[in-house]
């Protein structure tokens, strides 16, 4: 689910915003070219809803962020993207399956943490802001 997750917001941003979209993982490199937006896998929380564990809510969390080319732009499209956190109806895709959906999620937006450059030099960490969103998902046991 995490991997569909991902996808669906990423694919979904691409789509909205018409900005790059890149997965952050061990390695990657981020463009020089701005603006585009980063997503990358945080924490996830399980918690058992209900006797002998027949349900479970699992707690999926992304850091999305923006990459702007100045203050300015990184205001508009910050409220651009907001937006579409808080009222979005996001299409779960399989990652796997070109095309196939799955159904349909709300992401919860809980912050949004403009961040300052921390090394002058590096230009790439001028004008970001980073988007703290969660998916919570209910799964039931399976009878066989």
């Amino acid at each position: 689910m995490q991997l569909n997750l991902q996808h669906s917001i990423k694919t979904h941003l691409e789509a909205e915003t018409g900005i790059p979209v890149i997965w952050v993982y061990d390695g990657v490199k981020l463009p020089a070219e701005k603006p585009f937006i980063t997503i990358e896998q945080m924490q996830n929380n399980n918690e058992i809803i209900s006797k002998l564990r027949e349900s479970i809510q699992t707690t999926y969390r992304f850091q999305v962020g923006l990459h702007a080319n100045s203050a300015s732009e990184r205001s508009r499209k910050q409220e651009e993207i907001q937006q579409i956190f808080l009222f979005a109806e996001m299409e779960l895709l399989d990652a796997a399956t070109p095309g196939k959906s799955l159904g349909f999620f709300n992401t919860n937006l809980t912050a949004e943490v403009p961040m300052p450059a921390d090394d002058l030099s590096d230009k790439t960490s001028y004008h970001r802001v980073y988007f703290d969103i969660e998916v919570d998902m209910t799964f039931n046991r399976r009878r066989l």
